[in-house]
């Protein structure tokens, strides 16, 4: 278990990198999306399904039942994947969208970094600074469609 975390910890580093330093190369969101979050949701799969009989689906109704189930190593290590894998997810959407609206590289950081290491914290970092960017520069914040 303690080889996969590691693996899995390593795996994500090249698709950070590439939503840091390359968020404009034509490869960088195909790679990030099927060679990184797809590869984990494969070993996430993979690792759930091989314990399914040991799931308690009432487990995830209280907190005392989450504390309970994280604190097997077994499920902390699936629930790591999970997080990686969304985090990720969730990185590469921002890298995307901050390129269609034209954020400045250098303020992405931040918000990519954040993400990686608090997820939700980071997107909520990235909204902000979109935020303030689009009213500065005037933009209306809708998608391209004119919704």
């Amino acid at each position: 278990m303690e080889t996969l975390f590691a693996l899995a910890n390593a795996w994500i580093l090249p698709g950070w990198l590439l939503l840091l330093f390359a968020p404009s190369w034509k490869h960088t969101g195909k790679l990030v999306f099927y060679l990184v979050i797809l590869v984990l949701a494969v070993v996430y799969a993979v690792l759930l399904l091989s314990d399914i009989g040991s799931f308690d689906p009432e487990a995830g109704s209280t907190l005392e039942g989450i504390s309970n189930a994280f604190g097997s190593p077994w499920v902390a290590l699936i629930g790591w994947i999970h997080y990686l894998a969304f985090d990720m997810l969730a990185g590469l959407v921002i890298a995307l969208d901050a390129r269609r609206v034209g954020v400045n590289r250098i303020l992405m950081a931040l918000p990519l970094f954040l993400t990686l290491m608090a997820g939700p914290f980071g997107l909520l970092t990235y909204v902000l600074i979109r935020a303030a960017y689009t009213r500065h520069l005037g933009l209306p914040l809708q998608d391209g469609s004119g919704n």
